[in-house]
């Protein structure tokens, strides 16, 4: 089955971070069915650049030059249009088209749809359907809005990657059925390992530690628990940020319990978490986690907020769930944690979650649906 993937987010030479989990995704059904990923960025130059990454899955880079906002929104619609029109002199039709975040992606694959009858399902990763953040949905520009609603409205399906994201996106955008379809996790390397001796105790923390992800409520807590014992450090990996830096600082943290690793390459990320015994995520939201997956696919049990898309993810046999900003709950679980580490069943929690986020399981996922939108 020939597709063509459009990805408002995918990784690329300007930031080969954001839409990793995308690009993951793509890998997943690469190995059901055919597909083109064409992303648009936005930069300095003007460049057209494939990428072939297995027999089944090709990367289509196109660079453009940054502009006033009309004309960008010219170059993008054009940029789809030409990459459309060669795609079909070379491979015809394609049988449908995959849009990976409605906004800006689904207006092409909507001008596509109405021009060429080419059906399209979106899968939305983005947790901006609630009131927490600066850039709410509600918060947003009319036609950002106008916009996002008419691509959803128009899809012939709807995924997301958490009941959660489904149900906000119900309440604030258009009512819509939905799949819920989640991220995926490399299982060859977030893999089941022997956690290290229980002697001394790691947590770790995976973010951009933005203050959405509340890293300075874990660091609090972690000061707090010192106050009940000494046997456990706190490993943060993400963006070094100034601020938290001096708060562990004026702790008495800074390493001695709390350690800042910095940005990691996807692989060291797998070793960190290997090397860890539990996950601590914070946020104020989620619209699902990514880094939770992979520690549970790790063997790794995670004490999350009981919010967004990530309180689907814990129950009683893989961690704990605490209330959001409630730093005291934050205290009692990981005491919690390090003291009943051992009732938890740490190959289960890996076997279950590589059987519901491995390649093979979401690529198959998307390949069902896309045979049900073709039927």
């Amino acid at each position: 089955m020939n597709t063509i993937w459009l990805c408002s987010w995918y990784p690329n030479s300007e930031d080969e971070f954001t839409g990793d989990f995308i690009q993951r995704q793509a890998l997943a059904v690469s190995a059901f069915a055919s597909i083109d990923v064409l992303h648009v960025v936005f930069c300095k130059r003007y460049e057209n650049v494939i990428s072939q990454i297995n027999h089944n899955l090709t990367e289509h880079f196109y660079y453009r030059p940054k502009g006033h906002h009309l004309a960008n929104f010219a170059a993008y619609v054009q940029a789809h249009y030409s990459f459309y029109k060669a795609y079909c002199k070379k491979k015809g039709k394609p049988a449908l088209i995959h849009v990976q975040v409605p906004f800006k992606a689904g207006i092409a694959a909507l001008c596509l749809k109405f021009l060429y009858k080419i059906p399209y399902i979106v899968t939305e990763h983005y947790g901006i359907y609630n009131s927490l953040l600066d850039d709410a949905y509600a918060s947003r520009s009319w036609w950002f809005r106008f916009f996002t609603r008419q691509v959803i409205v128009n899809a012939d399906r709807l995924t997301t990657v958490s009941y959660s994201l489904g149900e906000d996106m119900n309440a604030l955008v258009t009512k819509k059925s939905y799949t819920v379809i989640s991220n995926v996790v490399d299982t060859s390397l977030f893999k089941y390992s022997t956690p290290p001796p229980e002697s001394h105790f790691y947590f770790i923390h995976v973010s951009n530690m933005i203050p959405l992800k509340n890293t300075r409520g874990i660091i609090e807590a972690a000061a707090e628990l010192t106050k009940m014992r000494s046997d456990f450090s706190v490993v943060l990996v993400g963006n070094v940020n100034e601020e938290y830096l001096e708060l562990a600082r004026q702790k008495h943290l800074l390493d001695t319990v709390i350690f800042f690793k910095g940005i990691l390459p996807y692989e060291q990320i797998a070793e960190q978490i290997a090397a860890a015994h539990a996950l601590i995520i914070f946020s104020d939201t989620e619209s699902q986690s990514c880094v939770v997956l992979e520690a549970l696919c790790s063997g790794r049990p995670a004490i999350v907020t009981n919010t967004g898309g990530v309180k689907e993810l814990i129950h009683e046999e893989n961690g704990f769930k605490v209330n959001v900003r409630d730093s005291a709950e934050l205290v009692m679980k990981m005491d919690a944690m390090m003291t009943n580490y051992r009732n938890f069943d740490k190959q289960k929690i890996a076997d279950v979650a590589a059987s519901q986020y491995s390649y093979e399981a979401v690529g198959r996922q998307f390949f069902e649906l896309y045979l049900k939108v073709n039927s």
